[in-house]
Formats: structure tokens, sequence, C-alpha cells
């Protein structure tokens, strides 16, 4: 059953000043809409305003044109997933993944508790971030940007830097908890293989000025595993998107 649109992106048109004075116009005609318990994937080329596009979901930018409305409840919160884990150095993994109910004036040891249970790391909640593993700091950023049970969940290219096997577990670990927790989310990645794998719907982004050219829809099942990374529906999916974004690389020129 398809239930109500939490976000919708009506227009949207955002630009920045350069340090010259001109205008440069990041995304144009953003339309979409994000439904509840869904996850939909923003993939494209470096600079087609993927994030942009995050930061005025957030609320930490404005459009210059089109509104961006999202269903206010009692209750609209947003998590936000970076690039980097942006983990406070000073602060224990505990203290790190508490930090949106601190903000909140929320009391829910129980509920910081579960996270880290959740991202497995159980037995490490007095650690420094300096004394973890890349991969187990990306645990702690995931776990941080769940805890205040957030409506809407932002993820930014959230394991970027990180090995391709470890990439892979924590890509099918944030699947389970996505399912597990019935999370609405909006992911930007590079990776076509991430975004077919995590997302019910792939939008694909053009160069900049960024504009939305194809929503793909994922043939696989709610319920994910592994396995499925090596099916042809899987596959089928990537090279679909694939042939899209190819559409926009400009041709090398021919060798003699």
């Amino acid at each position: 059953m398809k239930l109500g649109a939490l976000v919708t992106l009506k227009d949207v048109s955002k630009s920045y000043q350069s340090i010259t004075g001109d205008r440069i116009q990041a995304v144009k005609n953003i339309s979409f809409q994000l439904d509840e318990g869904e996850v939909v994937a923003l993939v494209g080329p470096s600079g087609c305003g993927k994030s942009t596009i995050l930061r005025m979901i957030a609320g930490l930018e404005k459009p210059d044109s089109g509104a961006v409305e999202e269903v206010r409840s009692e209750r609209f919160l947003i998590g936000y997933i970076f690039q980097d884990s942006s983990l406070m150095r000073w602060r224990t993994v505990y203290n790190n993944v508490k930090v949106p109910l601190e903000i909140l004036g929320i009391n829910k040891p129980e509920r910081v508790q579960k996270m880290i249970d959740m991202v497995g790391l159980s037995g490490f909640e007095k650690q420094y971030p300096n004394e973890l593993s890349g991969g187990m700091q990306r645990r702690v950023s995931i776990a941080r940007a769940l805890v205040h049970e957030p409506t809407v969940l932002l993820m930014d290219e959230p394991f970027t830097g990180v090995d391709e096997i470890t990439k892979e577990l924590l890509q099918t670990d944030l699947l389970y908890i996505i399912g597990g927790l019935g999370v609405t989310g909006v992911l930007v990645t590079h990776d076509v293989e991430e975004a077919v794998y995590l997302a019910d719907r792939v939008l694909v982004m053009s160069a900049h000025p960024g504009t939305i050219i194809e929503e793909v829809r994922v043939p696989l099942p709610k319920t994910r595993e592994p396995v499925m990374r090596t099916q042809e529906p899987f596959n089928l999916c990537c090279k679909e998107i694939r042939d899209k974004l190819h559409l926009l690389t400009p041709r090398r020129p021919e060798t003699r």
C-alpha cells in the first residue's frame, strides 16, 4: 500500500554566487516526492547538486524558486548521515550517539543503548572515535542519525572512503536497520550498486545545473539479501542507470 508523501519538491531551483560574483546554478526545476516508508536515491555526476537537494530538504538552505513542502505534524525530525563520520573526538561512542537527544531535551538512555546494539557496537560504548576503525566510526554516525527516531533520514554518501569489503557489510547492516525501523530516506551516492541495493527508486540527475532526467524503479523486494547483487534483476537495473549516466558523459575523442 502506498502511503502519503512526507516531503514534496516542486520545481525547486537553487544557485550560488561564485567568488567572481557570477551566479552559478546548482539545480534547476527539481520535482519529486518522498513517500512514507520508501528510500529514494539521487545519482548523478559530481557537482550536479545532489547534496544541495539534501540541505534544502533539511531546511539548511532555501530554494531560489519553487517549494520544499514537508508534512508538518507535531513531530517532524530530520536525521543526517554526513559524508564523513563527523564525530566529536572528545566524546565516547555513547555520548556521540546521544547528541540528538540532548539537543531535543530527551532523556532516553535505553534508546541510545538500543541503537548502539543495532549497529553492532555493544561493548564499545566507552571508546573514543580515535580508538575505532573507519567502519566502526560509520556505525556510530548511523546510530546517532537514528537515535531520535527521525521522520526522514538523509544520507550524503554515507560510506565515502571506506574499503569495499567494509562498505558492502555496512550497506547490508544499514539496509536491515532501515527495514527494521521502517525508515523513510533520501540517499545521495555516486555508487550505482549502492543506490540499487538500498533504494526503492533511483533518480538519475544530469550535470550542473542538476535536473532529474529519469526515474528508475528498483525491481527488488523490500526485504533484500546480499546474494541479490549477483542476480539478473539487480544487474539489469544497474545497467539501466549506467546507460542513462553514460549519455551524460562526453565521448572521448577518437585516436588514430
